[in-house]
This record gives structure tokens, C-alpha cells and sequence, in this order.
């Protein structure tokens, strides 16, 4: 329900004759009327906004979970021998949130399990069409309309391989 009241609140903002348009041109940044899901790039833009915006939240909390696992001490003898933020963040804090804390890897592989399943956002955001010219069209919304079309083959085959392609990242960020 979440994803589908989101897509249709961005679908409404970002409608043709819609308020972001009427912003935008009010404030002189565009001279007329935008149409931001005829145009694949922004589509796109909107689609993975969507996404990021949704998914954001639930990142950050175990993102800062994993953080606040580590002890303060290290953190504060880094800034005894002159290490900066980027170097603190980058020797310290990364290393110590991989191995000891398998969080990075459960948020890296539910992320990118995510982004391979994505369906609902593009689906009505678009109207499950993928258009403009199926820019947005997602391997799942692909895999929906062969099995509407009673195309079982097809479908089972896509979701094969939907299952080696996401086995294979997943070997992949898990190795790294």
C-alpha cells in the first residue's frame, strides 16, 4: 500500500500540468510545462528517487546501528593522532562495520535484491506500459506481463534467470 500511495502522489506532483511544473515555471526555471514521464531520463530520475526515498529510512537505522556498535575509544585515539573525518571513516569505521558486523553485507544484499525485484513503483507509475519507450520497464514487470499473457514458458524462464543473475551478485558483494 505504501508503494502504490507513493507512486501516485509522485505520479500527481509530477503530472503534466501538475504543481511541480506550475513551481518550476513560476519560479522561472523552465519557461513551459515539463512532461516528466514522456521523457525517459527524467522517468528514470523519478523511478530510482522513488525508490531511494522509500528505502532510505530502513538503510540509515542499520546503517547506525552498525556505527554505534563500534567503540567510542577508537574513534576518539584516531582524533588524538591527527586522523581526519574522511581517513576516520575510511580506515576505522568501514573496516570495523564489515567483518565483525555482517550489517554491510545484509543492507548491500537486500539492496541490491531489492533493486533486481523492483515492481510496484515503476508498474504504477507508468501504468505496468514501462513507457517511454520501456526505459522504465523492470525484469519483474517483464516477467508480470508474459504470465498475464498465459506465456508460462517465458515466465519460468525469466524467473530462472532473475535467480542466477541474483545469486551471482549476491556471490559477488558477499566475496567483496
Amino acid at each position: 500500500i505504501m508503494a502504490s500511495a507513493f507512486s501516485m502522489l509522485f505520479f500527481a506532483l509530477f503530472a503534466y500540468p501538475g504543481p511541480v511544473n506550475a513551481m518550476l515555471t513560476h519560479v522561472g526555471v523552465i519557461s513551459e510545462a515539463y512532461s516528466f514521464l514522456s521523457h525517459k531520463w527524467s522517468a528514470r530520475g523519478l523511478v530510482a528517487l522513488m525508490n531511494f526515498l522509500m528505502w532510505f529510512g530502513n538503510t540509515t537505522i542499520m546503517l547506525m546501528a552498525a556505527v554505534m556498535g563500534i567503540s567510542m575509544d577508537i574513534f576518539e585515539a584516531s582524533e588524538l593522532d591527527g586522523c581526519n573525518s574522511i581517513k576516520r571513516f575510511f580506515y576505522i569505521t568501514l573496516p570495523l562495520i564489515r567483518p565483525i558486523r555482517p550489517i554491510m553485507v545484509y543492507v548491500l544484499v537486500t539492496s541490491l535484491i531489492g533493486g533486481l525485484q523492483m515492481f510496484d513503483v515503476p508498474q504504477i507509475l507508468t501504468n505496468g506500459t514501462g513507457q517511454p519507450t520501456q526505459t522504465t520497464m523492470t525484469l519483474i514487470m517483464y516477467l508480470n506481463k508474459h504470465l498475464f499473457s498465459k506465456n508460462y514458458g517465458m515466465g519460468g524462464a525469466l524467473s530462472v534467470l532473475l535467480f542466477i543473475v541474483t545469486g551471482i551478485l549476491s556471490l559477488i558483494v558477499f566475496k567483496a
